[in-house]
């Protein structure tokens, strides 16, 4: 996707949100090992959350902060339909290392996205945001860490 306008790059997180969650989901469907189809319904929820978390931020944005032409050079992560692969043959472990992986990508985009800000006030949003998807990917390991005690 080319980033053209700050409004696509959340237009952006989110389709990448939902889509995570969609495949989480899809993976997560009689899924033969049941702690893992439990953590990938518990990371599909996950993604929800951050998705309705990006249109929080995107509502408290300033509307001319939206429109700012922006074409930041980023490094994107991969498609998300390879993850289907990946996934299917790996334990709670190796669920969460990958999901991590995933949460880890995202905030890199947004503390490159922060570092090539056209303003300060740009800035503050995208350090916040990268923030935030910290702070959400040491939740989810310590919620799963709680399915690991089950």
């Amino acid at each position: 996707m080319r980033i053209r306008k700050i409004k696509d790059i959340f237009d952006w997180t989110r389709a990448f949100h939902s889509k995570l969650a969609e495949e989480y989901e899809r993976l997560a469907e009689g899924h033969d090992r049941e702690r893992v189809g439990i953590l990938l319904n518990y990371l599909a929820q996950h993604e929800r959350a951050l998705g309705a978390a990006i249109e929080h931020y995107e509502d408290d944005a300033v509307h001319k902060e939206l429109e700012l032409a922006y074409d930041p050079d980023l490094d994107l992560p991969p498609d998300i339909e390879s993850l289907s692969d990946k996934l299917e043959n790996l334990d709670t472990a190796g669920v969460l290392k990958l999901a991590i992986q995933f949460h880890d990508v995202l905030v890199s985009v947004y503390e490159s996205l922060a570092e090539q800000a056209p303003n300060p006030d740009v800035q503050a949003l995208f350090e916040s945001i990268a923030r935030h998807e910290n702070k959400e990917k040491l939740r989810a390991v310590r919620d799963a860490g709680r399915l690991e005690d089950l």
